[in-house]
């Protein structure tokens, strides 16, 4: 039986970037910033992906 490797051309994803601060959200007493919790989630989400692609 004949074996035919063919190359492959990858490409990653980059990560999913952190939104900027807006002037109401830094402005805004320390609490949950719901934005920043969201962005962290997709950043972990990509790198779970990541891993277990690898």
């Amino acid at each position: 039986m004949a074996v035919v490797i063919e190359e492959l051309d990858v490409h990653t994803q980059p990560p999913p970037a952190a939104p900027a601060l807006s002037d109401a959200a830094s402005s805004a007493p320390p609490a949950i910033d719901e934005a920043a919790l969201q962005a962290a989630l997709q950043r972990e989400a990509w790198r779970l992906e990541r891993l277990l692609a690898d």
